[in-house]
C-alpha cells in the first residue's frame, strides 16, 4: 500500500505519510484523503479525478493567465474599432483601405515578350440560337451588338 507522499512541515518538511487513497491527475503522485481534491465538471458534480495542491495552484495560475490575455486581446480589438470610429466620424468618409502589396519588378527576361493581341473591335455577349435548318457542324452566332445591324454570320 502506497503512502501520502505531500511533503508537509513548515521548516523541516517530511513527506505525509498516511495512507494513499488516490493518485494526482497530473503528476501521478500519491495522495491521502486530506490532500486529495476532487475535480468537478462544469455542473459542479465531482468526476472522480484528484489533483494535489500543487497541481491545484499551477492550474489556477494558468487559468488566471489565459483569462488576462484573452481580455488584453479584446481590449485591442475594441481600441481598433473604436479608433476606426473616431477617424470616420472626424473625416465624413471610412478610412482608406490598404493597398494591396506591390508585386516585385519582373524579371529581364519578362520584360522582352512580344505585346499582346488586341481585343476584337466589338465586344459584348454573344446569342447562341440553334436552327433546325443549319448545316450539321455550322454554328451561326450573332452578338447583341450586331442584331441591330442585322446579324452577322461567320464564314
Amino acid at each position: 500500500m502506497d503512502t501520502c507522499t505531500i511533503e508537509t512541515g513548515l521548516l523541516r518538511k517530511k513527506p505525509c505519510g498516511n495512507a494513499a487513497v488516490a493518485k494526482c491527475m497530473s503528476c501521478e503522485q500519491s495522495l491521502c484523503s486530506q490532500h486529495a481534491v476532487a475535480q468537478l465538471n462544469s455542473l459542479g458534480r465531482k468526476t472522480g479525478t484528484f489533483l494535489c495542491p500543487e497541481c491545484i495552484a499551477a492550474h489556477k495560475q494558468h487559468e488566471k493567465a489565459a483569462a488576462a490575455g484573452a481580455k488584453h486581446v479584446e481590449t485591442k480589438r475594441q481600441a481598433g474599432f473604436a479608433k476606426s470610429a473616431a477617424a470616420e466620424m472626424t473625416s465624413g468618409t471610412p478610412p482608406p483601405a490598404k493597398k494591396p502589396a506591390t508585386p516585385p519588378p519582373a524579371a529581364p527576361q519578362q520584360a522582352e515578350k512580344k505585346p499582346a493581341q488586341e481585343a476584337p473591335k466589338e465586344s459584348g455577349a454573344i446569342d447562341f440560337t440553334p436552327s433546325g435548318g443549319a448545316t450539321p457542324g455550322k454554328i451561326e452566332y450573332t452578338t447583341k451588338s450586331d442584331k441591330d445591324k442585322g446579324g452577322h454570320k461567320p464564314e
